[in-house]
């Protein structure tokens, strides 16, 4: 390659770098979002007629952690739901709840499910926040 093309590309590369995700900048188009937290504008994005549907759909990990291992059977630990700080049931009430009243949901761990709501959360908890609150 002639030095003035390899000077010239070293140029572009780093004018190119520079502009990219520099401090000071205006934001991203797409913002990152929070693995632990679904806000009503993604919710709006989903067909979902079901909160269950529409948290399936965002966040399918959460499905995942609702399922029993081998070391917690189906009875001895579920993932438990809240809306609007009231315990409402397991994963499957997810079904009962209209997406589009919901504000955000958001999940904890096992660990900060029991600091915030008490102990017997050994698969972590889903808070549902409602429009009504």
């Amino acid at each position: 390659m002639r030095p003035s093309i390899a000077v010239s590309l070293s140029g572009l590369l780093l004018a190119a770098c520079a502009s990219g995700t520099g401090g000071g900048g205006a934001a991203p188009a797409t913002a990152r979002r929070d693995p632990n937290v679904i806000t009503a504008e993604e919710i709006r994005t989903t067909p979902a007629q079901t909160l269950y549907d529409a948290v399936r759909a965002l966040r399918p990990a959460w499905a995942m952690r609702s399922r029993p291992t081998a070391l917690s059977q189906q009875n001895q630990a579920q993932l438990l739901v809240y809306v609007d700080g009231t315990r409402f049931g397991g994963w499957e009430s997810l079904r009962r709840l209209n997406p589009g009243s919901v504000t955000s949901v958001r999940y904890y761990s096992p660990s900060s499910a029991e600091a915030r709501f008490g102990p017997g959360h050994l698969q972590g908890a889903i808070e549902v926040i409602t429009t009504g609150n």
